[in-house]
């Protein structure tokens, strides 16, 4: 298998993947529940995001998760590889950039507590710093 965004696939199990999707000039992030058992970092504010099935091409997962979780249809077209690095607990994780015109209302999932919008200088707390660096690449 090749994926043609990030040439990565050598890396790719464990993966996980995930869509920060870009409004304006904000970014949607979901908090994920505190009170599920063996969650990766739990109460942390993250983009939709989740294991990449081992038949799965990791930007397809990355979408499919974001719908998942949120209920949120991407095009496979306007999703763009943004970054990876080594995911918290083992593997890598990839980090994908879809543009809306409009903020859309998720309808967030079991896995996660809360959602919101936020510009450059509401970023909530808790956050890893990898995330928090690719929402300041694409916010700039």
């Amino acid at each position: 298998m090749q994926n043609a965004d990030d040439g990565r696939n050598e890396d790719k199990n464990p993966a996980f993947g995930g869509v920060l999707i870009k409004c304006k000039n904000k970014v949607l992030l979901c908090k994920r529940r505190e009170d599920i058992p063996n969650t990766a970092l739990p109460d942390y504010w993250s983009v939709p995001a989740g294991y990449v099935e081992p038949h799965e091409e990791i930007k397809e997962a990355a979408i499919r998760e974001t719908l998942e979780e949120t209920k949120i249809e991407l095009e496979v077209a306007s999703v763009k590889f943004l970054a990876a690095w080594p995911a918290h607990g083992g593997g890598v994780f990839y980090d994908y950039l879809a543009e809306i015109e409009n903020e859309i209302e998720p309808v967030i999932d079991e896995e996660h507590s809360d959602w919101g919008y936020f510009s450059k200088d509401e970023l909530p707390k808790p956050i890893t710093k990898e995330l928090q660096n690719d929402i300041l690449s694409v916010l700039e």
